[in-house]
């Protein structure tokens, strides 16, 4: 569990720094790709973190909620090529919350790490 949650804190950062940089100099083709930059592997870490035995967060539920339901109407536009206008609203108004789900996830994942992070630092000390 240790190495899972410091390997997923410093993959989830490095997604959240990059992913920016791909709107910043992507343009529109960017705005899209930094959803899946930041969202794939968060979706991968929230699917993973769903079957280890450990208590969940608040902020891992909410964001459980809020985001998991958009990669499944993204999944059935893929699979439908069409969409309801009710799926089509979602979708646009999860652009204005994702952002911030994403940031609260890495500061999840950073508070998960943090006790094995300062145990670790206690360790090498002595």
């Amino acid at each position: 569990m240790k190495t899972f949650t410091k390997y997923d804190y410093y993959t989830q950062l490095f997604f959240i720094i990059v992913g920016p940089q791909a709107f910043i100099f992507g343009g529109l083709s960017g705005f899209v790709l930094f959803y899946f930059i930041v969202g794939i592997p968060q979706l991968i870490s929230f699917l993973i973190k769903l079957f280890l035995g450990t208590k969940k967060s608040v902020l891992y539920v909410a964001y459980g909620i809020v985001i998991v339901p958009i990669w499944i109407i993204i999944t059935v536009l893929l699979i439908e090529k069409n969409i309801n206008d009710f799926f089509g609203y979602v979708l646009m108004i999860s652009l204005l919350y994702s952002p911030v789900m994403a940031a609260a996830y890495v500061y999840d994942c950073y508070k998960m790490y943090e006790p094995y992070k300062h145990h670790s630092e206690n360790h090498l000390k002595n």
